[in-house]
């Protein structure tokens, strides 16, 4: 019986220890940002949201701005005719599908997504 219980307990902490380590692993962050001249750059998975535009921006360059950033989800841009749209969304293609309905909002025609990404969680 003794035998058993220590069992149980071994796997009480083994799976608490899971439940602990998940719940630090914490929000997974991601940012887009574009610029003149079809210049995009974007992040995903990175433990803040300014680390994460920090690191989307580098990736674009001095001339761009960030267009959207997420938690945990994806996010897109879409550019066309002059325009530019973007969204995020726990789904790819609802991301997606969203930042081209936002670029045609804005005016534009013939919008297509110019960059997206998402994290891992």
């Amino acid at each position: 019986m003794k035998k058993y219980l220590g069992f149980i307990a071994a796997t009480f902490l083994l799976v608490e220890g899971f439940g602990v380590g998940a719940a630090m692993a914490g929000n997974k962050y991601g940012a887009i940002a574009t610029g003149a001249n079809g210049a995009y750059g974007y992040s995903y998975n990175y433990d803040s949201q300014t680390d994460a535009e920090y690191a989307a921006l580098y990736e674009c360059g001095s001339t761009c701005s960030i267009q959207v950033w997420f938690a945990n989800a994806c996010g897109a841009v879409a550019k066309g005719g002059g325009a530019t749209g973007w969204a995020w969304n726990v789904n790819k293609d609802e991301a997606q599908d969203n930042a081209l309905s936002s670029c045609r909002d804005y005016g534009g025609s013939n919008c297509q997504i110019v960059a997206w990404a998402c994290t891992d969680r």
